[in-house]
């Protein structure tokens, strides 16, 4: 075999060797980590608390790998029936991003709908069912602030 032809298959398996096998498997970004195509929402108003007979105060900070994309623009909200009962952005406490919400509610009321837009993604993510109104919870829940994991059930 002459050099020309060696230099040739050596190429060869070292183009195969970089494209690798079916077998082996694909690094990619999640599409819930990619470009979306939400906007702000600009439904998401702060409720009426005049009309509401309780509050339920939490600390809610991003539990999962949406903190390494949040920023100033982004927005929490919680919803009770599809309604909204407290939405806000971020805020900074020594070095901490949290979301403090103050969520409007009724004593018969149970469920309570959490969603978080990612400004830098373009995109909503939502826990329905993610606690239950309880106004005599404590603020920071149990072990600290409360951290969601929205991308829990998407992987």
């Amino acid at each position: 075999m002459n050099k020309l032809h060696l230099f040739s298959l050596c190429f060869c398996l070292l183009a195969l060797a970089a494209c690798g096998s079916d077998d082996e498997p694909v690094t990619t970004t999640p599409v819930y980590l990619q470009q979306g195509g939400d906007v702000r929402p600009t439904s998401w108003q702060a409720p009426d608390y005049s009309l509401f007979e309780l509050t339920m105060s939490v600390q809610v900070q991003l539990g999962d790998t949406l903190a390494h994309y949040q920023s100033e623009q982004d927005l929490m909200c919680a919803k009770v029936d599809n309604e909204v009962r407290a939405v806000t952005g971020p805020r900074t406490t020594m070095n901490v991003v949290y979301f403090p919400l103050t969520i409007a509610g009724n004593g018969s009321e149970r469920t309570i709908t959490l969603q978080y837009y990612c400004d830098r993604l373009h995109r909503i993510f939502t826990i329905p069912e993610w606690t239950n109104f309880d106004a005599a919870a404590a603020p920071t829940g149990d072990d600290g602030l409360y951290r969601p994991r929205f991308t829990e059930a998407m992987k």
